[in-house]
């Protein structure tokens, strides 16, 4: 959908950098300054941990229902990168105004995300700051995880195998895409993939989203793919996809009909940062 591959028109304000297509709406709902934003306190809470916290919330305006994602940053220790950015403007210097400045990236390289509203950041004691970035709801996408979690069905049988098949390629070329364009998503995986199946097409829409941590290099990206399609290797469900499938990411990303001998050794290499994953994520959830 062009809504989410669209370039975005920004505004600067005080502590603010906003989407123009949403400077009214802000302004409509008194929503238009840092303070008014970050002091929000209804809505759902859809993430909580110390370092961020996620919000959704519905505002009604023009007889329309909006929903919103607030994603907040609490304070943040900024280091000595304060001092440079007296010298040279450096918008991405704290966590919510870097993933907006990441979406806007993307989409002027034609790489599908999410609609930004605004992003703010505050400073505190010189070294310290707090920001948020503000989404709008990504309806009718939803996540892959989402979709292999409540419609496992959905690519089984026949007309499943194709459809998985086709799904695989989508997300293999999207992802070299990405690279071709100098970006790397670090949580490229089955959580972050958003799609959409328009007009009971078997060519699902694609999006990224949650662009908070994207590594921005056009030369040096060798290890790119290898990490990237891991990353989603283990987050595709075993019930559900087999090696062939696993495999054919490697062959759709590389656009080949067969491995070579290189291509079979990253393949290896692909596999083995697939467990050491998997090793890391169970350790992690044991503690």
């Amino acid at each position: 959908m062009k809504a989410f591959s669209a370039a975005i028109n920004c505004i600067e304000k005080k502590n603010l950098i906003v989407n123009r297509d949403y400077e009214f709406f802000l302004q409509d709902i008194h929503m238009d300054s840092f303070e008014s934003i970050w002091r929000y306190k209804n809505g759902e809470i859809v993430k909580h941990i110390k370092p961020r916290s996620v919000i959704r919330f519905q505002i009604a305006h023009q007889n329309n229902n909006k929903t919103i994602y607030l994603k907040r940053h609490n304070r943040e220790f900024v280091g000595f990168w304060r001092l440079f950015s007296l010298f040279f403007h450096r918008k991405s210097l704290s966590q919510g105004y870097l993933e907006f400045e990441n979406i806007c990236e993307f989409r002027n390289s034609n790489l599908p995300t999410v609609i930004p509203i605004a992003a703010g950041k505050k400073f505190f004691r010189f070294f310290w700051a707090e920001s948020f970035l503000i989404t709008e709801d990504f309806y009718p996408y939803i996540s892959l995880e989402a979709l292999l979690k409540d419609r496992p069905n959905f690519f089984t049988g026949q007309e499943g195998k194709h459809r998985k098949r086709v799904l695989i390629n989508e997300i293999s070329v999207l992802a070299r895409k990405m690279h071709e364009n100098g970006f790397n998503h670090q949580d490229f995986n089955a959580t972050h993939i958003l799609l959409h199946y328009d007009n009971e097409s078997d060519v699902p829409k694609l999006a990224l989203f949650d662009l908070q941590r994207v590594e921005k290099n056009k030369i040096f990206k060798i290890r790119w793919k290898i990490k990237s399609l891991a990353r989603l290797n283990y987050t595709l469900p075993d019930k559900i996809f087999n090696k062939k499938d696993r495999i054919n990411i490697l062959l759709f990303y590389k656009g080949k009909d067969r491995l070579n001998f290189l291509d079979q050794l990253q393949w290896i290499w692909i596999k083995k940062k697939t467990a050491r994953i998997k090793r890391h994520t169970e350790k992690k959830y044991q503690r």
